[in-house]
């Protein structure tokens, strides 16, 4: 099954009709949801829609959706959800010049703890490109290293939450999760385990606009090597064998442990 980007879940554009974000605090007990679901069945048409368990018991789900009358109402969907029984608290907005904003959750996160931005992917290309064309080779340098501290942080954040284990399990894990918060599709080979590994970005975010400044990815190659690194506890080198930026047509990250002598259980993804 192919499929497109996932849509964002903190508005909805409903230009030609009255669209509404529905939010629930309800009991979380099975059962809850298709019963805050069934009432909704005949008043709106949803579009997106999430739910997640709190730490007092209870669970939320968020939804936005387009209204299948135009005379509804945000306040009578508000009684007819408040008098479902298994509803504790629930809040409705609607939508004004064709757009409805989910304005109470301040954000989004990319894992639990883990706050973040939504930014057009060409514009973080652009960043990147005006970087090298006012500094040169130390804007080049910058993207790196930034890319590289971001890389530590996440690597030690999924150690801390996955734990030990065969390392090129828990790349994929890596790579999974940077396809899902947008950074592109990234596959992983393994060369050599516990030694070499490939990652081939076929829709690389650093390097959609393809500048005529820039000769590699640095932000990326700086954070695949950083995360590796950290993940396996011991140092990865990594060079970009082949970049958009280049005239290639993926971009292609060569990992490899800087020093093959000090190959451990748990780099060659043998212990936990």
């Amino acid at each position: 099954m192919e499929l497109g980007r996932r849509p964002y879940m903190g508005y909805c554009f409903s230009p030609d009709q009255k669209a509404f974000h529905i939010l629930v605090k309800m009991k979380d007990v099975p059962g809850s949801l298709s019963a805050i679901l069934k009432v909704l069945a005949d008043k709106v048409d949803l579009v997106e829609s999430l739910s997640y368990g709190l730490p007092d018991g209870s669970a939320v789900w968020s939804g936005f959706g387009r209204s299948l009358s135009q005379t509804e109402t945000k306040e009578a969907l508000e009684k007819l959800i408040a008098r479902t029984t298994m509803v504790i608290e629930c809040q409705v907005e609607e939508s004004e010049s064709g757009i409805v904003v989910d304005s109470i959750h301040p954000g989004i996160e990319v894992s639990p703890g883990r706050p973040a931005m939504m930014l057009p992917i060409a514009g973080f290309s652009r960043i990147c490109d005006h970087l090298a064309k006012i500094l040169g080779s130390g804007g080049e340098t910058i993207l790196f290293e930034e890319g590289s501290a971001l890389g530590q942080a996440t690597g030690r954040y999924l150690n801390d939450r996955i734990g030990r284990g065969r390392l090129d399990v828990r790349i994929r894990a890596a790579l999974g999760m940077y396809q899902a918060a947008g950074w592109g599709l990234l596959a992983l080979k393994v060369e050599e385990p516990g030694v070499k590994y490939r990652i081939v970005a076929r829709d690389c975010l650093e390097c959609t606009e393809k500048s005529a400044d820039r000769k590699e990815c640095g932000f990326i190659r700086g954070h695949l090597g950083s995360v590796v690194s950290t993940l396996s506890g011991e140092e990865f080198r990594v060079t970009e064998t082949s970049c958009r930026l280049r005239g290639g047509s993926a971009c292609e990250f060569v990992l490899t442990l800087a020093d093959p002598g000090r190959k451990t259980p748990l780099v060659a993804g043998i212990g936990n």
